[in-house]
């Protein structure tokens, strides 16, 4: 069986160190890999990878010592997309058209 976070080998059976999905019984996890999970998702976005159920997972996950974040996903804080909102400083084109000339992009 494979952590379905990681894809290591996780132990058949549930352990401090395994943990498996009440839901859907079928998604298996290391404890160590669902907790940086749930650091990066938060607790809007923790769900099962397999199932997607929130609800059970979140519940027993939350029993066996995981600390989930009240807050939504790591990647939508603020500043996250920053890079995206970036205007070049200059035109890169082979043949620049912009009226005021490459430094004016």
């Amino acid at each position: 069986t494979a952590c379905l976070i990681c894809l290591d080998v996780v132990e058949g059976i549930t352990s401090y160190r395994t943990l498996v999905c009440p839901a859907c019984k079928h998604a298996w996890f290391h404890r160590a890999c669902v907790q940086n999970y749930a650091l990066h998702v938060g607790f809007v976005c923790f769900s099962c990878l397999h199932c997607q159920n929130q609800y059970q997972f979140l519940t027993e996950m939350c029993t066996m010592g995981t600390q989930i974040p009240r807050r939504g996903p790591s990647w939508t804080e603020e500043g996250a997309y920053a890079q995206l909102c970036e205007r070049h400083s200059r035109c890169d084109a082979r043949q620049c058209l912009c009226p005021g000339g490459r430094n004016e992009a």
